[in-house]
């Protein structure tokens, strides 16, 4: 008789449900990367462009381009803070995601430590019908030479 374990179909889903919310798990990690770099993007050539201006502020600028300037700064500073929204989104989304497989990874653990306690229960249950069946073949013997 072959050891079958009575919760493999349910072991099966959950780590079925566990590999499903590794790939959710590791599409919102690159989501919040994506996010991530964007948002550096964006700062970094704020910074540059901060950099240039006080280049050319100290050459001397017309009031049109200190205005452009102004206004260039402004659209970027509305796509940063709309960029760290996204950010945070993506971070709680991220970390809502790595909860849930945090989660189904202990509840697939469990069910392998039951299937490992249930399976030496199942080889000792065996050993003692082998140990049975040796001590019946023993008796006959006995019972057969005695006679």
């Amino acid at each position: 008789m072959s050891y079958q374990y009575k919760f493999a179909r349910v072991m099966s889903i959950k780590e079925n449900e566990k590999d499903r919310l590794t790939a959710e798990y590791n599409e919102a990690v690159q989501k919040f990367e994506k996010a991530g770099q964007q948002l550096y993007e964006y700062l970094k050539q704020k910074e540059q462009l901060i950099d240039q201006h006080a280049e050319k502020m100290g050459k001397g600028l017309s009031i049109t381009e200190i205005k452009q300037f102004q206004l260039f700064i402004e659209n970027l500073e509305k796509m940063i803070s709309m960029c760290q929204q996204k950010v945070t989104t993506t971070r709680q989304r991220m970390q809502m995601a790595e909860v849930k497989l945090r989660d189904k990874n202990m509840e697939v653990k469990k069910f392998e430590k039951m299937k490992v306690k249930d399976f030496q229960r199942y080889r000792e249950w065996q050993n003692e019908m082998e140990s049975r069946q040796m001590d019946e073949v023993s008796i006959q013997q006995y019972m057969i030479r005695g006679n």
